[in-house]
């Protein structure tokens, strides 16, 4: 099992010693992984419903910030020397394909090698519009076709592609990515067609665990999906255990039993608790959990990462 920690660039990630002081937080205390979520800027009126929490509002649209996470990748890169990168997620369509490429491409070997690319089609239609992309409703065909350019890029000598969204013709795409064939590529989404997605495109799966529409709050119920995802790479021809099994824990990691229907809700309260929680993920097929740990101080997130890998994860290794 590996583990990483998931950062907002707000709040406390606004800044650079906001991100900086997580990050080497994340690094010291042995974590494997750094997520980093993506919106390049925040409408002043939104409808679309936000698909991980309760009633559909998204925490994010009162305060309104947001660093762009490519380049706080690149930011964070420059300050840690171990810790993998993540994009939790990447809004694919966000931005050009070539271009997306290059910066990933530019981030990962200016790391030596430590991006990870989690992809999803997004969910914000007044953010898309506000961007001027290619129709909300083709999201999910512009992700695919994305990815595909994506990986002619980063693998091809002379890259030519011909798509419905992008297309270039004998263009030279150096340098490389240092990873062989390329960045692993996460598909994030728990919905059948994010999970098809997964089992076509993916390296990896990269559900969340709060989407009340398709919940994975419980071991049980991400084992229930994840034959979903082996039915579906079966289908493709592919073997499912090349598809690597992350799982973001959206819900804040918490130090205290939260309640939730009459038991404890997973990953919450004692060290121990938390780590039988973590081992009863394993057994269902998880292979990395991101971890959430928001609060609305500084002080505070970094005393909870302390938590997790000092008292929890010696518990869970």
């Amino acid at each position: 099992m590996q583990y990483g920690l998931m950062i907002m660039t707000r709040g406390p990630g606004r800044d650079g010693a906001g991100l900086l002081a997580m990050a080497r937080a994340a690094e010291a205390g042995g974590l494997e992984y750094l997520a980093i979520n993506d919106h390049v800027l925040v409408p002043g009126g939104i409808d679309s419903r936000y698909p991980y929490s309760d009633d559909g509002v998204w925490a994010g649209a009162a305060a309104g910030e947001c660093l762009e996470t490519v380049t706080a990748a690149a930011f964070i890169a420059a300050a840690t020397s171990r810790i993998r990168l993540l994009t939790s997620v990447l809004v694919v369509p966000h931005r050009p394909a070539a271009l997306a490429a290059k910066m990933l491409t530019t981030v990962e070997v200016l790391s030596g090698g430590r991006l990870t690319v989690g992809c999803g089609a997004g969910w914000m239609r007044e953010e898309f519009e506000a961007l001027q992309l290619p129709p909300f409703a083709e999201r999910g065909k512009v992700t695919d076709e994305y990815i595909a350019a994506f990986r002619e890029l980063w693998t091809a000598e002379r890259s030519s592609f011909s798509g419905d969204y992008v297309s270039f013709s004998d263009v030279v795409f150096e340098p490389k990515p240092l990873q062989k064939p390329h960045p692993p590529v996460w598909i994030g989404g728990e919905s059948p067609p994010a999970i098809r997605r997964a089992a076509r495109l993916g390296d990896g799966w990269y559900p969340a665990s709060h989407n009340p529409a398709f919940l994975l709050d419980t071991p049980g119920r991400y084992a229930e999906a994840l034959k979903l995802l082996h039915e579906e790479a079966d289908k493709q021809g592919r073997d499912p255990r090349a598809i690597h099994r992350a799982y973001l824990a959206l819900r804040p990691l918490e130090t205290t039993s939260q309640a939730e229907g009459g038991d404890r809700r997973p990953l919450s309260g004692t060290p121990a608790e938390v780590a039988e929680d973590i081992a009863a993920f394993a057994e269902r097929g998880v292979e990395t959990i991101i971890f959430n740990i928001a609060a609305p101080e500084l002080d505070q997130v970094v005393e909870r990462v302390n938590w997790l890998t000092g008292e929890v994860l010696p518990l869970a290794r």
